[in-house]
């Protein structure tokens, strides 16, 4: 079929009868703001994080990595390094999280922040059931920083904050890769402590005295098992203080996490526990030289964990 044509001398007629239509009024512009949004991308490129990752059971997971400004720091010119575990809302705008990557990257202490929600497909990602599904994955994320070629495997810590704490407590009293470990504003897992801790590595405790999530309670019951333990061990209870660290408290808190993990991932500290057979109630710790999926976690371990589903949690900011 042949395209219907219009002829011009139609075209005129039809143009003749149409009404003459007046130019539209132009209506004042009207400049709108964009809602914030909430973003871990401003304070990532503040740090200058390189973004890599590894994948865990087919999905991948990001992992952010501030290297060490201060290179040959220990044998062949490998660093030590920092897993950083965010809390149950994740990253948020990355500012309790980034700052501190530099932080570290400029004493020389490689960091890494650990997206580990991505590898949990579940959308509560910070249920409790899905503990063991979470330390899973964050078994995996030490695995991937002990094997980079930058890093030294003999000297890794891990900060975590509130969620992140919890699984940074329970990481180091069974995993021997870990070297220290800085606990903001979580504890260690009820259940965990129940059925038996022998051991942890030297650890912060940094904590408000006014937190409604995390009771500081808590924390004092930590300090209470790591003196038990004869655990090397450092506290600093913010007066005022609730949940989030804020101002003066906030900078005081980088720069003694930052001291710390500058003592005790230091050279001379790398092979501190590498020959020691720690009997761990809960299980053996796990040696450098096994794979981590032999390490097998205990069911519910963070049976207290529902302290972060309380609707003040779920409103404070992280």
């Amino acid at each position: 079929a042949q395209p219907h044509a219009i002829s011009h001398q139609a075209a005129a007629s039809r143009a003749a009868v149409l009404p003459v239509s007046k130019p539209a009024r132009e209506k004042p512009v009207r400049e709108t703001v964009a809602p914030r949004q909430k973003s871990a991308e401003p304070a990532r490129r503040e740090a200058e994080a390189e973004g890599r990752g590894f994948t865990f059971q087919g999905r991948k997971v990001r992992v952010d990595v501030v290297k060490a400004e201060l290179p040959g720091l220990g044998p062949d010119n490998r660093a030590p390094a920092v897993l950083i575990l965010h809390g149950a809302h994740g990253l948020g705008d990355g500012s309790l999280y980034y700052p501190q990557a530099s932080a570290l990257a400029a004493r020389g202490i490689t960091a890494f922040v650990v997206h580990y929600f991505d590898g949990i497909p579940q959308a509560r990602k910070a249920a409790p059931s899905l503990h063991d599904e979470r330390e899973q994955v964050i078994l995996e994320a030490v695995g991937y920083v002990a094997r980079q070629s930058y890093v030294d495997p003999d000297r890794i810590g891990v900060f975590g904050l509130s969620l992140g704490g919890f699984h940074a407590l329970s990481l180091g009293s069974r995993d021997s890769r870990i070297q220290a470990v800085v606990d903001q504003v979580g504890a260690m897992p009820a259940e965990v402590q129940r059925r038996g801790v022998t051991y942890m590595p030297p650890t912060l405790v940094l904590h408000g005295d006014k937190d409604r999530t995390v009771p500081v309670r808590r924390a004092r019951e930590l300090v209470s098992l790591m003196e038990q333990l004869g655990t090397e061990h450092e506290v600093k209870i913010y007066a005022g203080e609730g949940h989030t660290f804020r101002g003066a408290a906030r900078t005081d808190s980088i720069a003694r996490t930052v001291d710390f993990f500058s003592r005790h991932l230091a050279a001379d500290r790398g092979l501190l526990k590498k020959d020691l057979d720690i009997d761990i109630a809960l299980g053996p710790a796990l040696p450098p030289t096994l794979p981590d999926r032999d390490y097998a976690p205990p069911r519910d371990t963070l049976a207290d964990e529902k302290l972060l589903q309380r609707p003040d949690f779920r409103s404070a900011a992280e």
